[in-house]
């Protein structure tokens, strides 16, 4: 058995971006001491300039998309397909390590964990201000561009109540260096923007899911390409937390029934269905998830599944997150007074994954006397390119 102190040497020896480093571009993230890019797991483009589902930094990684992470051991395991002991292998092997050096190590390291997770709760907490002072800035959505966004190109309506507002000039912030290589951020865009108040598991604002409104762009959202890399932005951005938090669209206190979905879109077209055909809402929730590894959670460490017919960068079959869920991984979650849950799919992603996401879903949210099912759109569509 190889001992806890010579697997914090390994670990200590090899960081996790510059082991990470050997199979795709990472760049620096937003964070100190945090790179982004493309996954090693489940990117086919090694190089993708545009890519954040990966982060990493030195004794640890995740990524959103594979719902998965850890320290450099798993990282070798998932990325080489190996087993624990090949892994440590891989990374030059287990050394037997002195007593004192031990003891030193383990003071260290429980030191910088203390220091680290009392600077995350201090960032998490400045960014929850941030997103709360953005929030009082914004107000109701009729006479904005959001409206004209929701009703004549999305076609649907909201709740009253929605966790919805309307902010004139919403900036679009990119992290970068100034001329000394310090890390700023940059402003590349300032305009009105949809905001969707995120609620966390304590029931306060947690963070904003913010979507950039241009009327005159495809789909009435805003198209907007870094100055200098020339990558395509995305539209839409979260800050603040996720984890564990959820969009409230059509609020109750003690909901009977509950339509989860990913996007804010998607469930607002099914509250517009159900509105115009005189549907009973009674008793009815109706929210978002943020996006689907916050629905489903992780998957469980055994659950793997080979993907048909996608492989990674080395030509090996890409392995996929499987339909059994980690209970003990962050996800949306589902009052006790709900009896009925129906979630929502989205037929326009890859197929294979995205039903086993929502099958771990179903997995996670079912308890005894409680219905769980997952509705489809047509393949290829989501519910609201039906209605666009």
């Amino acid at each position: 058995m190889i001992s806890e102190s010579s697997l914090a040497d390994l670990r200590a020896r090899n960081s996790c971006c510059d082991v990470a480093g050997k199979w795709v571009s990472l760049r620096r993230g937003a964070r100190k001491g945090r790179m982004v890019g493309p996954c090693p797991i489940h990117s086919l483009d090694r190089a993708a300039k545009d890519s954040t589902s990966f982060e990493c930094w030195d004794d640890g990684w995740v990524c959103a998309r594979c719902q998965d992470g850890g320290d450099v051991i798993r990282l070798v395991q998932q990325v080489e397909k190996l087993g624990f002991r090949e892994a440590v292998d891989w990374l030059g092997g287990a050394q037997e390590t002195d007593p004192a050096e031990d003891a030193r190590r383990a003071r260290a390291a429980a030191e910088k964990k203390a220091a680290d997770e009392a600077k995350n709760a201090a960032y998490r907490e400045a960014e929850r201000k941030r997103c709360w002072e953005f929030w009082q800035a914004a107000g109701p959505l009729p006479g904005t561009p959001v409206e004209t966004y929701l009703r004549d190109i999305r076609h649907v309506d909201w709740p009253a109540g929605a966790a919805l507002r309307a902010h004139p000039a919403m900036p679009y912030l990119e992290h970068g260096q100034d001329e000394a290589g310090r890390k700023n951020w940059r402003r590349l865009h300032e305009g009105p923007a949809m905001l969707a108040a995120i609620t966390g598991a304590d029931g306060r604002l947690a963070g904003l899911h913010i979507t950039w409104i241009d009327l005159d762009a495809p789909k009435g959202k805003l198209a907007l390409v870094h100055p200098d890399t020339g990558e395509k932005l995305p539209a839409k951005k979260v800050r603040g937390s996720k984890a564990g938090g959820r969009i409230e669209l059509l609020r109750h206190a003690a909901p009977g029934r509950l339509i989860l979905g990913e996007g804010i879109e998607t469930v607002l077209t099914v509250f517009t269905a159900l509105a115009c055909t005189g549907r009973a809402l009674d008793g009815l929730a109706m929210w978002t998830s943020v996006d689907l590894g916050n629905l489903a959670g992780r998957a469980a460490d055994h659950s793997r599944v080979p993907h048909p017919s996608e492989r990674t960068p080395a030509g090996r079959v890409k392995q996929v997150p499987g339909p059994e869920p980690d209970m003990d991984s962050a996800a949306v979650p589902v009052p006790d007074s709900v009896m009925d849950l129906r979630l929502l799919g989205d037929g326009d992603s890859d197929p294979f994954t995205t039903r086993l996401t929502m099958a771990r879903a179903e997995r996670r949210h079912l308890v005894p006397g409680r219905r769980v099912a997952t509705l489809w759109p047509p393949a290829g569509h989501d519910f609201n390119s039906m209605v666009m």
